[in-house]
């Protein structure tokens, strides 16, 4: 027997034909909000959702290193492990590792 994907109640043949009716309503959906706001634009002001804009990726930034981190990095671009730089600045490793995973340490 093969599984069904079932979604709040709704049995369908397969996971894919699910997600393509969801994107096929989507779709229409878009398509309907847009005729609406052509007819009554004072819905574009009480919408919700945004079918006008495509969502953009953010740049994810990187956080400026502050002074410690700096240290951190240089540190960890000689090749030095977690443990060695956390001896030699008398920290925590975790507080060594909370700093490498936040900053995305070593950085070049």
């Amino acid at each position: 027997m093969a599984v069904l994907a079932k979604v709040k109640g709704t049995v369908y043949a397969s996971e894919e034909h699910r997600i393509r009716l969801e994107d096929k309503y989507k779709e229409v959906w878009i398509a309907q909000n847009k005729k609406d706001v052509l007819e009554k634009p004072e819905l574009k002001i009480r919408s919700h959702f945004k079918s006008e804009k495509e969502v953009k990726k953010k740049v994810v930034l990187e956080p400026p290193l502050p002074k410690q981190a700096k240290i951190v990095n240089s540190m960890l671009s000689e090749g030095k492990s977690p443990r060695q730089v956390a001896k030699t600045l008398f920290e925590n490793v975790k507080y060594i590792t909370q700093m490498i995973s936040k900053y995305n340490l070593p950085r070049n």
